[in-house]
């Protein structure tokens, strides 16, 4: 039986499974559908952490799991059921950058969650809050290679968080992550999206 989480398989330099992003899933869709975000992390908490359908260690194979929050989820302070230690919350890219999102991610930080940013917007709105970030995602379909760059070279040696190359779609893609420094890789050309079955989860073959 198909539970309502899919997996996405995450990389580091050295080609080794450091974590999964984990992804709603509705009935036999293999796509988002088309419903709330904060319905969406609820769902899938509620598999992860609640239901018993299933085991977090389970379906991450012991590595973290990334879950999207949407800014809601965030001020209601839906992450602090859940423990911080299999968790890396992943803050979404339409969330609203402002004072009031700014303290409860310095909250979270400080109960020992892991913040991600993901789809992040290299613009001066958000600058202020990348002190508080583990990990800072980028997508190489939305961003050009031009501004890619240029956020590296600005941040990457004055913060000490990771560099995610997400969406990678091709060889040339992962060849430029690479060249530009970044930590982790993310995308259809190492590993596409798959369907968690409750109760039967493969070991995943890079």
């Amino acid at each position: 039986m198909s539970s309502n989480i899919a997996r996405q398989a995450i990389f580091n330099r050295q080609n080794q499974l450091v974590g999964y992003e984990l992804l709603f899933r509705d009935g036999r869709c293999d796509t988002f559908p088309l419903v709330a975000a904060e319905y969406a992390t609820e769902i899938v908490l509620n598999d992860l952490f609640v239901s018993g359908k299933t085991s977090v260690r389970t379906v991450s194979d012991g590595q973290p799991c990334f879950v999207n929050f949407s800014y809601q989820s965030l001020i209601n302070g839906t992450a602090l059921n859940y423990p911080p230690q299999d968790l890396v919350i992943e803050v979404l890219e339409n969330c609203v950058p402002d004072t009031v999102l700014f303290d409860v991610l310095v909250d979270l930080k400080n109960r020992g969650y892991r913040i991600a940013f993901d789809d992040f917007n290299p613009c001066d709105a958000w600058r202020p809050f990348l002190p508080l970030a583990d990990i800072v995602k980028l997508d190489f379909r939305a961003l050009s290679p031009e501004t890619i760059s240029r956020f590296v070279l600005d941040c990457k040696l004055t913060t000490g968080f990771l560099l995610l190359a997400e969406k990678i779609e091709t060889p040339e893609e992962l060849i430029l992550a690479r060249k530009l420094g970044f930590d982790l890789f993310q995308g259809y050309q190492l590993s596409k999206p798959e369907r968690i079955p409750f109760g039967d989860v493969t070991e995943h073959v890079a």
